[in-house]
């Protein structure tokens, strides 16, 4: 047990010595936006974690974009897929851990139901990237650095307070989610682009 807690603090602690791009001065915010919430292809795995009043949840998360179809693979925290979620534009279909699918708003309802929260998970594309999603209202702070610091957008604040390079990009690594109902966060470990 104490080895592999051991091992974990080195991952982090190697994860943490990456080094970020160089600050950006706040007014290339505008510009870095537009070029995040443009991206078509990434990937990342991590961790996640969900809390509501009454329900909690953690485990493995992968999430695949390719355009405006996203591919969501839940793991629960012994692995094995608790949940897969394919959302195509506006259509939803959801994948239980035995096998059976869902589709439409019925799906929606079942991931709030298992989740515990109605999550947003449209405008989480552009979250995960640091990024407001685009058309929403929102309200953002930027850092010193020139990165999204903070977002309320959708009913939902967000924080975030680590970024990784991933190429000439500074990506999320840690991200706080929290609504009036329910609080994630979330931890990545490796980020994903096409050669």
């Amino acid at each position: 047990m104490i080895r592999g807690v051991a091992a974990c603090a080195v991952l982090l602690l190697a994860g943490g010595c990456a080094t970020l791009p160089p600050p950006v001065d706040a007014g290339s915010w505008t510009e870095r936006r537009a070029e995040l919430q443009a991206l078509q292809s990434w990937a990342l795995d991590g961790r996640v974690a969900v809390a509501t009043a009454t329900e909690g949840f953690s485990g493995g998360l992968a999430w695949r974009q390719d355009g405006a179809l996203a591919e969501i693979n839940l793991r629960g925290p012994l692995g094995g897929t608790a949940l897969s979620i394919r959302l195509d534009g506006a259509e939803m279909t959801v994948t239980d851990g035995n096998g059976a699918s869902i589709a439409g708003e019925d799906a929606r309802a079942y991931v709030a139901s298992q989740m515990g929260a109605a999550l947003p998970v449209a405008q989480l594309r552009y979250w995960l990237v640091g990024v407001p999603a685009p058309g929403l209202a929102h309200q953002e702070t930027v850092g010193g650095d020139g990165r999204l610091a903070g977002l309320e957008q959708a009913g939902w604040q967000l924080r975030y307070s680590r970024y990784a390079a991933v190429g000439r990009l500074a990506l999320p690594i840690r991200i706080e989610i929290e609504s009036e109902t329910a609080r994630l966060r979330l931890v990545v470990s490796s980020w994903q682009f096409p050669p």
